[in-house]
């Protein structure tokens, strides 16, 4: 039985509005335990990132490194405010803030 935590995000890189199709800005965020510390077990592992709103969503991939992970938004997508979550070797962290993409 895996043991899903929600904990918490803490941006490093990028800002929190987007122009539409900016295809070259790197978002990172700090995966964070419930005390707001770093979670260093994870590091190497493999993490899922979505971005998503109530019209649709995008999915990316990266490695965790330093308790981070980065991507870019390699594709358009729709005008709106977006929540940002990534899953991790049963972890969920989940940012409190949305993301505005214009």
């Amino acid at each position: 039985m895996t043991l899903l935590n929600s904990t918490n995000l803490k941006q490093f890189e990028g800002g929190a509005i987007v122009k539409q199709g900016d295809s070259a800005s790197l978002f990172g965020y700090e995966l964070l335990d419930e005390n707001m510390h770093p979670i260093s077990d994870l590091n190497g592992k493999n993490a899922t990132i979505r971005i998503f709103n109530q019209k649709g969503k995008a999915t990316f991939e990266s490695t965790v490194e330093s308790s981070k992970v980065t991507f870019k938004i390699g594709k358009a997508i729709p005008i709106g405010s977006y929540l940002v979550e990534v899953v991790c070797d049963g972890y969920i962290f989940l940012t409190e803030h949305y993301r505005r993409i214009l």
